[in-house]
């Protein structure tokens, strides 16, 4: 993906959590994970990133600490 491409891709991703509001933007963010892994070959692919954003997770990457 070039950069232009992930600018637009998280653009995107942005307003549509806007327009979903905070309520279901959980929701909406299950929603697409869940479509995007389903897009990928092997557990293998999809396992070390979601390890990786629960780290970031619980190291309060993201969140101003």
């Amino acid at each position: 993906m070039t950069d232009a491409d992930l600018d637009r891709s998280y653009s995107a991703l942005c307003e549509a959590l806007t327009r979903v509001g905070e309520d279901r933007a959980p929701l909406f963010l299950s929603m697409l994970c869940l479509s995007l892994i389903s897009r990928q070959q092997q557990a293998e692919d999809v396992l070390p990133l979601m390890a990786h954003a629960e780290r970031q997770c619980a190291d309060g990457a993201g969140d101003g600490r």
